[in-house]
């Protein structure tokens, strides 16, 4: 069997607000140099799995720094 390459990267979360049970906040990818809010827990990690993923910027817009 080969070698399963492992994903990684370097997210920084600010969580400013937790409504209706779920984090409200951004989401800073420091390799794709990104921040991005979002609204849910579920959508951060959709967030996070598309930026490991390989794609160039997160998913849903983005907002550069």
């Amino acid at each position: 069997m080969g070698a399963k390459k492992e994903k990684t990267g370097t997210f920084i979360l600010k969580i400013i607000d937790c409504q209706n049970a779920t984090w409200q906040g951004s989401v800073t990818w420091v390799e794709g140099q990104q921040e991005q809010y979002f609204r849910s827990a579920l959508e951060l990690l959709k967030l996070i799995d598309g930026a490991l993923e390989g794609n160039k910027e997160i998913e849903g817009g983005r907002h550069e720094k």
